[in-house]
């Protein structure tokens, strides 16, 4: 499988939450569901943007999920369906390197829903 890296399937997705509990339960859920192969919960980020012509600002966790290009659109539908915000941010970067064999393993642990 070492291929999957050459033709960019395995991706990044980075999605913002409010909480930790929030942030534990989709990212749980879209495990077991083989949406993503893992989620890293990233705590005490702080975020500073503009809503509705006002600055804003928050503390939030980021959830960083490994998917492939065929699970994305089903991983983007789950979070949409269950994140409390009215537009959360959902970012698709692609993966330009990184271990073959880890990888390897984000798009096996996926294939059976490929």
């Amino acid at each position: 499988m070492s291929d999957q890296l050459d033709n960019q399937i395995v991706k990044l997705v980075m999605c913002s939450f409010p909480d930790i509990g929030k942030a534990r339960q989709i990212g749980t859920h879209v495990i077991e569901k083989q949406l993503a192969a893992c989620v890293n919960l990233i705590l005490g980020i702080e975020s500073i943007y503009s809503w509705k012509g006002k600055i804003e600002s928050g503390k939030e966790v980021l959830c960083l999920f490994k998917t492939t290009n065929q699970n994305y659109p089903r991983l983007e539908a789950e979070i949409l369906d269950l994140h409390p915000y009215e537009t959360p941010e959902i970012l698709l970067l692609d993966i330009g390197g990184g271990s073959r064999d880890y990888l390897d393993w984000v798009f096996s642990s996926l294939a059976s829903r490929d």
